[in-house]
C-alpha cells in the first residue's frame, strides 16, 4: 500500500488475506501512520509492516510484490458534497502538481510489482488530469502494462467505462466520487532467433 495512511484500506486488505503474507504500508506522514499502527494493534494483525517515508524512495521493494495499491493524494473533488471547502482550495496549479506527484508514485510503485502482478491506482477525485491522463501517460511510457477491466459479473462492472477503468459519479451513484483502475504487468517474452 504505497499511500497507506490512515490505513483503512490496508487493514481491510490484511483481513481479506486472512492476515497471511506481507503488506508493506508506506506513507510519508508519520503522524497519520500512528492511526494505522493503533488499528494494527487493535485488530491484532501480524501481516502489516509500516514503512515511514516517501513511496518514491523505497528501492528495496523492486519486483517483490504480487499486488500494489496506490490510493494517491488528490484534489478530492469527488467528496465535494461532504467537504465543500475543497472547491476553494483546488486550483489549476495544485491539480497540475498533484498529477505530477501521482504519475511519479504510480511509476515507482510499478517497479515493485512482479511480472504478471497487479497495480491498482485509485483517487477520490473526478478530475481527468488526475485520473485518465495519469493512466494514459503511464501506459504510454510503460508498454508492458495493460488495463485489466473488472469481470462482467462483478459488482464493479456497473461502474466500468469502455476503457476499463471505474468511475463513480456522486450524482448518479449517491456516493463519493471515485476513480480506480487495475493494471496488469505483462510477462516479457524474449524470442531468440536460431
Amino acid at each position: 500500500d504505497a499511500c497507506a495512511a490512515p490505513g483503512g484500506k490496508t487493514t481491510h486488505l490484511a483481513e481479506l488475506m486472512a492476515d497471511q503474507g506481507k503488506i508493506w504500508a508506506c506513507d510519508r506522514a508519520a503522524s497519520r501512520l500512528k492511526k494505522l499502527q493503533e488499528n494494527v494493534q487493535r485488530l491484532q494483525l501480524q501481516s502489516i509492516e509500516i514503512c515511514t517515508g516517501d513511496s518514491r524512495s523505497f528501492p528495496q521493494f523492486t519486483a517483490t510484490a504480487d499486488a500494489v495499491l496506490v490510493d494517491a493524494p488528490c484534489s478530492g473533488n469527488g467528496t465535494l458534497h461532504r467537504r465543500p471547502d475543497i472547491r476553494w482550495r483546488s486550483t489549476p496549479e495544485t491539480v497540475k502538481e498533484l498529477a505530477q506527484l501521482q504519475g511519479e508514485l504510480l511509476a515507482q510503485a510499478a517497479t515493485w510489482v512482479k511480472p504478471d502482478g497487479v497495480l491498482v491506482y485509485a483517487t477520490c477525485t473526478l478530475h481527468p488530469q488526475e485520473n485518465e491522463r495519469v493512466i494514459e501517460s503511464f501506459l504510454e511510457h510503460h508498454p508492458h502494462w495493460q488495463i485489466e477491466p473488472p469481470s462482467p459479473n462483478s459488482s464493479a462492472a456497473a461502474f466500468c467505462s469502455p476503457q476499463g477503468w471505474i468511475k463513480v459519479w456522486p450524482h448518479q451513484h449517491q456516493m463519493d466520487g471515485f476513480f480506480m483502475v487495475r493494471l496488469k504487468r505483462m510477462v516479457k517474452v524474449c524470442l531468440s532467433s536460431f
